[in-house]
């Protein structure tokens, strides 16, 4: 068992060679349906610098996010605060690391995660913070509460002396970035296009949105087809 401190109690983590997960930046535990991310100790400084100034600012805005999982509290190996190794967070998607099924949803539903996506990524404009890693393979999808959740925040830039018009515009492209990604995982996943024309589809979609949200372009095609699935295999039939 490791000894830790969160929130100045003493926690004890059993812990073994590969975690819940792990990754580049450390190691994840699941402990009494919380997640415990323990950073490798060359990566606690990699990137943009002390990840402790910055997870300690996104845990202090915590509360106002739903989608995109923030820190609960901040994990040190011991009672000083100079020994910052990682932090807890709350578990998502039934304990799986499910990604695919966000096209099965129906409209409703599968509007209100991109709504709140793009909600959420504009409020960490608004507290300065970039979206780095905002990506596929942080996406766990939970087909029991139908709920699409960006997890592990831990690269998460911030900088006071950029501007709000800086992170809301690279943030907008982070996002768009991963929503074209998202679709083309589920184009795959579920064979909804022949290979060939995958690419050229995901090009007509983006001419079609023509530089709309894609929640207001989603919007627009709901009288038209049943799911986001039917839209995507009957414009792929154009390519």
């Amino acid at each position: 068992m490791a000894k830790y401190y969160v929130d100045g109690k003493l926690v004890e983590i059993k812990e073994g060679k590969k975690g819940f997960s792990q990754g580049s930046e450390g190691i994840l535990y699941l402990q009494n349906q919380k997640l415990y991310k323990i950073y490798y100790p060359n990566s606690l400084n990699e990137g943009f610098g002390n990840k402790r100034v910055y997870h300690q600012a996104l845990l202090e805005i915590k509360d106002l996010f739903e989608m995109i999982i923030l820190p609960e509290n901040l994990i040190f190996q011991s009672e000083k605060d100079y020994s910052y190794c990682g932090y807890v967070t709350k578990m998502v998607g039934e304990g799986k690391k499910k990604k695919e099924g966000i096209t099965t949803l129906n409209w409703d539903d599968f509007l209100f995660n991109i709504i709140r996506l793009e909600q959420e990524i504009a409020l960490l404009s608004e507290y300065r913070f970039q979206a780095v890693d905002f990506a596929f393979h942080n996406v766990v999808f939970s087909e029991e509460e139908k709920r699409l959740y960006m997890v592990d925040p831990g690269r998460y830039h911030h900088q006071t002396y950029f501007t709000i018009s800086d992170y809301k515009r690279v943030n907008q492209l982070i996002l768009t970035d991963f929503l074209k990604h998202l679709l083309e995982r589920e184009m795959i996943f579920f064979h909804l296009v022949p290979n060939h024309k995958r690419n050229k589809l995901l090009l007509m979609l983006e001419k079609e949105r023509n530089h709309q949200s894609y929640s207001i372009y989603f919007q627009e095609q709901v009288q038209k087809y049943e799911n986001v699935q039917e839209m995507i295999r009957r414009k792929g039939k154009y390519c």
